[in-house]
This record gives C-alpha cells, sequence and structure tokens, in this order.
C-alpha cells in the first residue's frame, strides 16, 4: 500500500513538473514578444543603391533624365543628369543616414548648362559648427544649421524611409538658395500606376501648401523600396511631369506587375 501511494506520489510530482515547464515556455514567449515587435517597429528602410532612368516633360518639352544611387564607406553619393537639345542639369548629393533612420545631408551642388548661360548652386553641411556654406551664382554666404534640415536630393531620400514606416504625414524644413523652406507632405493613397516599362504598385503622397496654384504629387513604388515612379508638379500654370522609364535596385532589375491592364 504505501508503495503504491509513493508511486502516485512521483507521478503527480512528474505531471506538474511538466506543467510547469509548458507554462514557463508559454509565458517566457509571450512576455518575449513585446520586445521584439519594439525592435521591429524601430527598423527603418534601408536604402539600397541603385540606377533609374526617367523622361520628363516640362510643358511639352521632352528631357531624358538619370538618378544613381550608391553606397560607399558608410556614405550615400547621389547623382541626377537630365538634358536634352537645350543643356543639361547635374546634380549632386552625399548623405548619411543614422541607426533610426534620419537623413544626414553632407554636400549638395546644382550645376546648369543651357542656350540661356550657365547657373550653379552649393551647399556645405557643417554639423560639427552647425552651419551651412553655400554659394549661389558668384555669391556665398552660411546660415544657421540644425537637425531635419534637407537639401532637394536628401528630403526625397527622407520621404522614403518616412512613407515606408507607414507615416500619414511629413514635415521637412529644406534649404534652397540660401533660404529655408517649409515641405508638408501627406499620404493620398495607394494606387496602381502605368509607365513605359508596364503597372506598379504605389503609394501616393501630396504635397501641400498655402498657395494653391503650387501642387505636386509623388508615386512611390511599394514593391521596390518607395523609389519615385512618377512626379507631378504645378507651379503657375505650368504641369512638370517625371515618369520611371527602366532601373536596377541593388543589382536586381525593376520589374513591372505581371498580368495588369493599364488604367
Amino acid at each position: 500500500m504505501k508503495l503504491l501511494n509513493l508511486v502516485k506520489f512521483i507521478l503527480r510530482r512528474t505531471h506538474l513538473s511538466r506543467i510547469a515547464l509548458i507554462a514557463s515556455l508559454v509565458f517566457s514567449f509571450a512576455y518575449g514578444m513585446p520586445a521584439y515587435s519594439e525592435q521591429q517597429s524601430n527598423r527603418h528602410l534601408e536604402l539600397k543603391p541603385y540606377n533609374l532612368s526617367y523622361t520628363a516633360d516640362l510643358g511639352g518639352m521632352k528631357i531624358e533624365a538619370n538618378h544613381q544611387l550608391t553606397f560607399e564607406n558608410g556614405r550615400y553619393s547621389h547623382t541626377a543628369e537630365a538634358k536634352n537639345f537645350l543643356g543639361t542639369i547635374n546634380e549632386y548629393a552625399s548623405f548619411e543616414v543614422s541607426q533610426h533612420g534620419d537623413v544626414i545631408p553632407i554636400e549638395y551642388s546644382k550645376r546648369q548648362k543651357t542656350l540661356m548661360g550657365s547657373r550653379s548652386e552649393s551647399q556645405k553641411f557643417d554639423w560639427s559648427d552647425k552651419t551651412l556654406s553655400y554659394t549661389l551664382k558668384d555669391q556665398s554666404g552660411k546660415i544657421d544649421l540644425a537637425p531635419g534640415q534637407f537639401d532637394r536630393i536628401s528630403l526625397n531620400q527622407q520621404l522614403r524611409i518616412d512613407a515606408a514606416s507607414g507615416k500619414e504625414k511629413f514635415a521637412y524644413t529644406v534649404i534652397r538658395k540660401g533660404q529655408l523652406k517649409q515641405y508638408q507632405y501627406r499620404v493620398l493613397g495607394r494606387k496602381t500606376v502605368t509607365t513605359s516599362n508596364g503597372s506598379f504598385n504605389s503609394l501616393i503622397v501630396e504635397r501641400l501648401g498655402n498657395n494653391a496654384s503650387k501642387k505636386a504629387k509623388i508615386w512611390l513604388a511599394t514593391d521596390w523600396d518607395f523609389i519615385i515612379l512618377k512626379m507631378e508638379t504645378f507651379e503657375k500654370d505650368a504641369k512638370r511631369t517625371l515618369v520611371f522609364d527602366q532601373g536596377q535596385l541593388n543589382g536586381n532589375l525593376i520589374l513591372p506587375l505581371k498580368n495588369t491592364t493599364e488604367i
């Protein structure tokens, strides 16, 4: 009788131990989830090198454009060239991206050569001194620099990162021609956009402003790291359009959706 009771006691303790072990694993997993989710939410779009070709339409005048992003030694470099028979426009920018997904501009320049003459602009961001040095034509100057300020190119890269994070509204300060300009954007929704290379899923972002005559819309490729697929700007009754033709992202050919109808 005593032997039987001893066996029952051992079995009961073994059963309880198994239950405790299972409970421990379940609760450990459950309490580990929030930490993992928080880690996931802190991730941001990692910018990858690309080489993109576009066709621009400036009030009926066609222009071929190419945008290239490279990465080396912790720093990104972006070059953009637009040209036609009237002349060329070259832009260059270098920047870094913090671990939190904040774009930190380093340098920006623009060179424009047309039949009407030449124009140039350059900017150098000195974050240690918190000043920006700029040249515009033959003039130069300095202005105070604060976090969250961008040039034209680094702004677009920050917009890509913020749009990929799921934000619905964005506000940026852009430095142009030695002056600070406030840009605000909002997400309008998602839509399939058709280009000469086919159809792509996109996120539509609209630039807001007090001036109703100045508007802008940007279509970002949600399946391809939110590269710019299309951009429309309206200013003084003039419409300007930039549309993606073809390109590569991180060495991979950017392909359109399959079996889609043109809209």
